[in-house]
C-alpha cells in the first residue's frame, strides 16, 4: 500500500480551539476555575488534533492513533485488497471487521485519497 496520512477535520479541530480559548478567556474573567481547566483542556485538544493524524496507513500495516500521537491498534494489511470502504467505514475485507470510522471527524480530502486507492486497486 501507498503509505499515507489521515488527519482529523481541520474545522473541528479550529472550533474546539476557538470554543476552548474563548471558554478559558470568559471563565477566568468570572473567576471559575472549572471553567478555566475545561477551556485549557479544549484548547489542547484543538492544538493536538492540528498537529497529530488520527491514523497513518504505511505499506504493511495501519496505525489507529489518538490525538496525543500513540498508536492505539495495529492492523496488518497486505495489500488494497484486504480493505473495503462500507459507507463511511474502513473495514477488512476478510472478515468485515471495523477499523476505523472516515465520517465526521475524518478529514474529507484524506479520506478521499484512501477510497481511491482502496478502490482503484480492486476495480
Amino acid at each position: 500500500m501507498t503509505p499515507m496520512t489521515i488527519r482529523y477535520h481541520r474545522g473541528l479541530a479550529i472550533a474546539e480551539l476557538v470554543i476552548g480559548a474563548f471558554l478559558a478567556l470568559t471563565s477566568i474573567l468570572t473567576g471559575q476555575g472549572l471553567g478555566t481547566a475545561a477551556g485549557g483542556i479544549l484548547v489542547a485538544l484543538g492544538v493536538l488534533m492540528l498537529v497529530n493524524p488520527m491514523a497513518k496507513v504505511e505499506p504493511n500495516e495501519i496505525q489507529i492513533r489518538n490525538p496525543l500521537g500513540m498508536t492505539l491498534k495495529r492492523y496488518a494489511v497486505a495489500s488494497p485488497t484486504d480493505l473495503r470502504v462500507d459507507g463511511k467505514t474502513l473495514r477488512q475485507a476478510s472478515d468485515g471487521k471495523k477499523i476505523m470510522s472516515l465520517g465526521f471527524g475524518a478529514d474529507g480530502s484524506d479520506v478521499a485519497a484512501l477510497r481511491s486507492q482502496v478502490t482503484g486497486q480492486i476495480g
